[in-house]
């Protein structure tokens, strides 16, 4: 019977990142596969017990939520220090989920990219990920409350399937169950946010109006 592990990395246990990994191993868990689900940062102080998993895995699947463009720092630093322990890594297969706040795909496409980075100087086979916006709204509780739910639960389906069969899942699969949101409302939303920025940065003292120092030529 074929292990997979599954490695939760966000902070949040209970968060939407957890909650994919989770909806993932139950799927596979079905198909009679043996699957784990460890949390990254519950492991950070006993790192030996994800390493020992890690090498019994066939198959390794990252969830975790985008942060400033991909995984969180602590995910990244997780995986420099595995590319140091090689030993344990013998071409795997090797997912990746991750999800985050912003509706559109490209937002989060980065931390994909770097598993498939990693992937390749260390000799695992990366074969493709999921990625999901809005997952804010769903903030660890069912998909149902995601506007394009059906698409998104339709494509994440097809997308543990190409897990279950140990083969490239393309990223159109994730790409068909992006929200289409209409031009108007991503500017209305661009200034509400940003509106909202800036009332927070007044409330700590800061001045919104002054000269971007990035902006700044000497």
């Amino acid at each position: 019977m074929k292990k997979i592990l599954l490695i939760n990395g966000s902070p949040r246990k209970t968060g939407t990142s957890f909650l994919l990994g989770k909806i993932c191993s139950e799927y596979l868990v079905n198909k009679s596969y043996e699957c784990e689900l460890l949390h990254l940062y519950s492991s950070l102080n006993n790192i030996d017990k994800l390493y020992e998993a890690i090498d019994k895995a066939d198959t390794i699947i990252i969830s975790g939520p985008c942060y400033v463009n991909t995984y969180p720092a602590d995910m990244i630093d997780f995986l420099e220090k595995l590319a140091l322990n090689k030993e344990i890594l013998h071409g795997q297969s090797l997912y990746g989920i991750i999800q985050g706040g912003m509706p559109y795909a490209h937002t989060h496409e980065s931390g994909l990219k770097i598993l498939e980075i990693f992937g390749k100087k260390c000799g695992l086979n990366f074969k493709g990920g999921f990625v999901m916006g809005m997952g804010a709204l769903v903030n660890g509780e069912p998909l149902s409350k995601l506007p394009n739910s059906k698409k998104v639960i339709k494509q994440l389906n097809i997308f543990f399937e190409h897990i279950s069969r140990d083969e490239v899942s393309p990223s159109e699969v994730y790409k068909e169950a992006q929200f289409k949101m209409p031009s108007l409302v991503y500017k209305i939303m661009s200034v509400t946010m940003n509106r909202k920025i800036d009332s927070n940065l007044k409330k700590h003292g800061i001045d919104v109006n002054q000269e971007n120092p990035y902006l700044i030529s000497k």
